[in-house]
């Protein structure tokens, strides 16, 4: 008997395995894998041992952890169940069919030793198409939602999968000690298939629901990012208007300066007025002027927003985009948030010093976008790895949660490179999207 649960656990490993390849592949190493396929197939030996019902609830919370913990990706809780459910109504399908033609029963299928590597191998076969699709449709159309999905929402989400797992395991478990006829058994499948569907019918329900709410908050975004972008031009456009305006002043007044001869006067009139208003308006303009080879709206806008505050604010700016950029691989709401974070650090950083700078260089390396941002700073002791960690701050109460924010906005991406620097007196945050 212990034979033919040491191989059925085995060879159910090796089904669950196959499915979260699909699922998960390449997020999860082959060392990993190998230790997913030791935990599963102890536990379904303990399982099949014990001959516990909860055990199977078990099975499937600790190999989901483990599977969240493989990928980094929350979302990746749903893996587990979503392939027990696949294979449990496959392996049913698969059982009556074997029932209908051959008259197996269950018990029969559970007795014989190459029946239970057969009708596993059969389902891993049967469920690999079944949950490729799945894995398009999570990636076309819901991948964005899940890295982004709150955590109460996606606690509600996987418990509903968890205790369809659970329940269908219950109701295809009664039979297994009892004779039953070809149309108790077509019963049997069917309810298992039915309950499944209703299940997943639901829960897509409700991440269409969520998918819908998710892109309108996007929109309002977009909308807010639009609006911050049309306050900066019409500030920009009432300080050259103003320019405009005092323009004839100034003239009469360095026209008084020269008529009466007063030349240190007139130095000291047009270097402490006129230089830095003309330096100030060059800034802004030139700001302005870069940022037009940016082509998507919620990247220029951002960006426009935060290096004009910066300019503003008497801080020296410097902004290189030699390349047309026409798309970014990254989500928007994803990209200003992580943009939004690092200029705002920059600002305040800089403020902090003597000579207050910001560089950013937006380019093209080959097919990549590549940002560029350093700023002058105060070194306070901390290191590039203290300063992502959530809670730790040089500000006080209430901060040390961007960076944070920003190294697990980064974790959902595998296109990009980030490297933190600290060289020559400023710190440099550097990405590569490829």
């Amino acid at each position: 008997m212990i034979t033919l649960y040491l191989i059925s656990s085995i060879s159910l490993s090796f089904m669950f395995a196959c499915d979260i390849f699909i699922l998960a592949h390449p997020h999860i190493s082959k060392k990993n894998y190998l230790i997913f396929l030791l935990s599963s197939s102890a536990l379904c030996f303990l399982h099949s041992f014990l001959d516990f019902s909860p055990m199977i609830f078990v099975f499937l919370v600790v190999n989901s952890f483990l599977i969240m913990r493989f990928t980094k990706k929350p979302y990746a809780v749903f893996y587990m169940p979503l392939s027990y459910i696949v294979n449990c109504v496959l392996l049913n399908l698969i059982g009556l069919g074997m029932n209908l033609l051959w008259g197996l029963s269950v018990q029969d299928m559970n007795s014989d030793k190459l029946l239970l590597v057969a009708i596993p191998a059969c389902t891993a076969a049967a469920s690999c198409p079944v949950l490729y699709l799945a894995r398009r449709l999570i990636q076309d159309h819901l991948i964005s939602m899940f890295e982004n999905m709150g955590k109460k929402l996606l606690g509600s989400i996987a418990l509903t999968l968890f205790l369809c797992a659970f329940l269908i395991y219950t109701l295809a478990s009664f039979f297994d000690h009892l004779e039953i006829t070809h149309r108790e058994y077509l019963l049997m499948a069917s309810s298992v298939t039915l309950y499944s569907l209703f299940t997943i019918s639901m829960v897509l329900i409700v991440l269409r629901t969520a998918k819908k709410n998710y892109e309108t908050q996007k929109k309002i975004e977009y909308l807010e990012n639009l609006n911050e972008y049309t306050k900066n031009l019409e500030l920009l456009y009432n300080n050259l208007r103003s320019f405009k305006h005092d323009y004839s002043n100034i003239m009469a007044s360095l026209a008084a300066y020269i008529d009466e001869k007063k030349y240190e006067e007139l130095e000291a009139f047009f270097y402490g007025h006129i230089l830095p208003m003309q330096k100030n308006l060059t800034q802004k303009n030139g700001t302005l002027n870069n940022l037009s080879h940016i082509k998507p709206l919620e990247l220029k806008s951002i960006l426009y927003a935060k290096l004009l505050l910066a300019a503003n604010q008497d801080i020296e700016v410097t902004i290189d985009i030699p390349d047309e950029i026409d798309s970014i691989h990254m989500e928007p709401v994803d990209l200003t948030r992580m943009l939004g974070i690092y200029l705002d650090n920059a600002m305040e950083a800089c403020l902090e010093t003597e000579q207050p700078t910001i560089n950013f260089h937006l380019g093209k390396m080959n097919q990549d976008t590549v940002f560029i941002l350093s700023n002058t700073f105060v070194d306070k002791g901390l290191s590039v790895a203290q300063m992502y960690k959530k809670g730790v701050t040089t500000k006080g109460g209430g901060h040390g949660i961007g960076l944070h924010n920003v190294s697990e906005i980064l974790n959902r991406y595998d296109n990009i490179y980030h490297e933190t620097q600290i060289k020559d007196g400023l710190f440099i945050q550097q990405l590569q999207i490829s």
